[in-house]
């Protein structure tokens, strides 16, 4: 027999209705230690990683308490923010602790999906704090039916569960590629059919150093164009670029120095260390160090070296208000390089690494993305589950 969908109602219920909820009250700070002694307290935002509480501040006594397992809502900005106790713990004024009626985990979902509606009672208003009734009087859409309720929090915390897991896979694999990087970028560890010393060279021999710029803002033809115009600001995690948040035509780029492509960018002010690979013809500014490698040396190579050298790189800063290394003392940065062919193979093996976990990365957002599909559809109750076979008794889960 093929199971039918749930059809119960669903109603709109002020937040009172689905939770007993405590409003934190912050103890005195004399109370305050960082020794673990008495019970975590927590006091708002701060205290919260990866929807979990987190124990950062202890105290001995305490007025308000939540539970292991209780949710936790944030009462002062951000209003809203929503967690799960990880701890037995005291609860300052900046949160509130909330024990459900029901089924704990669909309301922890309901909430998080509401999130937007505390932010958009912020936005456009002096509203920086929620008060007992605010909290209370909050309304949620949900279903009557309980089982329905747990159907469509295992469906989603079944999501979560893959996000974690992701997340996890990511972190090992960035994990061994660090410790991949200090093998073979060192010497530490040779790859097969490599032998022999390698080479003290300054970054002068690695090819052309050029120091970017900034064209003139105040001419129009030189911005709104085809070619990318890299500052620190676009600089992220991903090592390739072809584009920019603002571009530049032709004229902006006779006007600055011209890059080739298979260009390694690094940032030599303030934020230094930051790095990537220009794989187009462009420009970038004056915060940038630029260097375009000779034939003896591999462009991937040199973007690894200095992404795994960052410190080094900021060890040579200038003693200045702000962090600087010039061009002068970037060209003459030294660093031990094996011949084409050995840095070509270690490039080879980074490159797979990133390329991995980049797919890894990009399966994480589909996935995060789907699961917003998926609040939208059930937790509105456009989109109804199919009743299990069996009646299903865990009232967590």
């Amino acid at each position: 027999m093929i199971n039918s969908q749930f059809s119960g109602k669903w109603s709109e219920k002020p937040l009172s209705d689905l939770a007993v909820i405590t409003m934190g009250q912050s103890p005195s700070s004399i109370f305050y230690n960082s020794q673990g002694e008495g019970l975590p307290l927590i006091q708002g935002n701060a205290d919260i990683e990866a929807r979990k509480t987190i124990e950062r501040v202890w105290t001995i006594e305490g007025n308000k308490r939540c539970d292991l397992g209780d949710l936790i809502l944030t009462v002062r900005a951000p209003v809203g923010a929503v967690a799960v106790a990880s701890k037995n713990a005291y609860i300052g004024r900046g949160v509130c602790g909330l024990k459900p009626f029901g089924n704990s985990n669909f309301l922890f979902h309901a909430l998080v999906h509401a999130e937007d509606q505390w932010q958009a009672l912020e936005q456009g208003s002096t509203f920086t704090a929620a008060n007992s009734e605010q909290v209370g009087q909050f309304r949620l859409f949900v279903p009557e039916d309980e089982n329905e309720q747990r159907a469509i929090a295992k469906a989603l915390s079944d999501v979560d569960g893959l996000l974690n897991a992701l997340e996890a896979l990511i972190a090992k694999k960035r994990a061994i590629k660090q410790a991949t990087l200090q093998q073979l970028l060192t010497g530490k560890t040779r790859l097969p059919g490599f032998s022999g010393e390698w080479e003290t060279k300054r970054v002068s021999e690695f090819g052309d150093v050029i120091t970017g710029a900034t064209p003139s803002t105040k001419i129009d033809a030189f911005w709104d164009g085809a070619y990318p115009w890299i500052t620190p600001t676009d600089i992220t995690s991903k090592r390739d670029m072809t584009v920019s948040e603002r571009m530049i035509t032709q004229e902006g780029l006779n006007a600055i120095r011209t890059l080739r492509p298979n260009t390694v960018l690094v940032t030599c002010i303030a934020s230094i260390g930051k790095n990537a690979i220009l794989r187009t013809t462009g420009g970038c500014n004056q915060q940038i160090n630029a260097v375009t490698p000779n034939g003896a040396h591999n462009v991937e190579f040199l973007y690894y070296l200095f992404e795994f050298n960052s410190n080094y790189l900021l060890a040579n800063a200038g003693i200045t208000a702000t962090n600087i290394v010039s061009k002068a003392a970037f060209s003459n940065l030294v660093f031990e390089v094996p011949p084409p062919e050995e840095q070509h193979a270690i490039a080879s093996v980074l490159s797979d690494m990133d390329a991995e976990i980049a797919a890894l990365e990009q399966r994480r957002d589909k996935t995060i993305a789907i699961k917003q599909g998926m609040m939208q559809q059930l937790l509105t109750g456009r989109v109804r589950l199919v009743k299990p076979s069996s009646t299903m008794e865990c009232s967590t889960c």
